[in-house]
């Protein structure tokens, strides 16, 4: 009998290739892709919404933008009240006529820090048509017991004739940074630092590698466990990334990319923390304006427990195991797992059910390989819902567990 090798069987040949083609083709990466969090509205706008900086204990938050059709920029403020932020209103005593921009709150909470071309900064030669451009200098203003202060120029001579921008403090005070660069050329800025010296801090000066790079380095905060700023250097994800390098004055630090949990193909700047949270600036694809503010970390809404209990469900097996592979290939960081409930129960109690949950969620992913250190866990119970009522619909959107990035693993303190 001849070998069916005609017209007939190849069709058939090709009819399987095409089939098998077609079958869903197995990855090793995980479906559950973590993302950071846009936070929309009220913060977010459909105009860029600057520079967030919130204060040590998530009270309150300070950003730069220019809504409504401003023509200058202004620095407004936010509440964080009943697990949201509040319409961010134009924090006025630090505004003036011109720009306000880049603000930073201090590790005390006392001072804020930003830039300003406001009347009284340093004034640039006239250009070819005789105009007088005004650069952007430091200002400081401090909290005492009836308010802001009117804000005043930085003393000592960090002002110049060049933009001097994203302005930080060392958490013990006494060193100032910033970002400069020539009056037009901000392919040219790098990140300064000053130190205080008696009334005034002294000239700034470049901060050596690894920090500076030459690829436009800029808006540098100083942690406790290191400095986090952002660079177009090359080994990032796109145009700028939030880059890490550890505390201390070692020769062998190197500065460590944020990875994609924060870091996407678009920029990502203005990275601000406290001790359990942190935000930036993306203008990723999907924002409500060109760059809007994200807080990095995650949520899950599928992961599931027993009715008032803190065993896990089979079914949330898949979504743990996929982000136990995610967090295997990012082992460069670490965070915090918080549960939340809906709203129905006593408080007390929602809040001791989900901190169980949360360290049923941490014992599951040690389990799976994960090094326990690389988490801390909280309960946040009904305090901080997704949504604002109970049934379905909002209990659903409410019962969630998130991750928050707090930093690098290797550096933990």
């Amino acid at each position: 009998m001849k070998p069916a090798c005609g017209p007939r069987f190849r069709n058939v040949v090709m009819t399987v290739i095409m089939i098998t083609a077609a079958l869903p083709v197995l990855r090793s990466e995980p479906a559950v892709v973590p993302e950071p969090k846009n936070q929309g509205r009220p913060l977010n706008s459909p105009w860029n919404d600057f520079a967030p900086s919130i204060s040590p204990d998530g009270t309150f938050m300070v950003f730069n933008s220019r809504r409504h059709g401003q023509r200058y920029q202004d620095i407004y403020i936010s509440e964080y009240t009943h697990g949201s932020w509040t319409e961010p209103i134009p924090f006025t005593i630090l505004n003036s006529r011109f720009n306000d921009e880049t603000p930073c709150i201090t590790g005390r909470a006392d001072v804020i820090l930003f830039a300003s071309d406001r009347n009284g900064s340093t004034a640039m030669p006239p250009d070819s048509r005789g105009r007088i451009r005004i650069s952007f200098d430091l200002y400081w203003s401090h909290r005492t017991p009836s308010g802001w202060t009117r804000p005043e120029r930085i003393p000592g001579m960090v002002n110049t004739r060049e933009h001097e921008r994203a302005p930080c403090m060392s958490p013990d005070m006494k060193t100032l940074y910033y970002t400069s660069w020539p009056f037009g050329n901000s392919r040219a800025s790098r990140i300064m630092s000053a130190s205080w010296r008696i009334s005034g801090f002294d000239r700034g000066r470049p901060m050596p590698a690894p920090v500076n790079s030459g690829y436009q380095d800029m808006a540098l905060i100083h942690d406790t466990d290191g400095l986090y700023f952002a660079s177009k250097r090359p080994g990032g994800h796109g145009g700028w990334d939030i880059w890490f390098v550890p505390a201390g004055n070692g020769a062998d630090r190197k500065a460590v990319n944020m990875g994609p949990l924060i870091n996407s193909s678009a920029n990502e700047i203005y990275y601000s923390k406290n001790r359990d949270i942190a935000y930036f600036n993306s203008n990723r694809k999907g924002g409500l304006g060109k760059f809007d503010i994200y807080r990095a970390g995650f949520d899950i809404h599928s992961i599931y427990f027993d009715h008032d209990s803190a065993r896990l469900k089979k079914k949330s097996h898949r979504a743990l195991d996929e982000i136990a592979v995610f967090m295997k290939q990012n082992s460069h960081l670490r965070f915090m797992i918080i549960g939340h409930t809906d709203l129905h129960g006593t408080e007390e109690y929602n809040l001791q059910l989900s901190l169980r949950r949360a360290d049923a969620v941490k014992e599951y992913l040690v389990k799976k390989g994960l090094d326990a250190s690389r988490f801390t866990v909280r309960g946040a119970g009904e305090s901080e819902p997704a949504e604002p009522g109970t049934g379905p619909g909002y209990d659903e959107k409410n019962r969630r567990t998130e991750f928050r990035v707090l930093g690098p693993a290797q550096y933990k303190k």
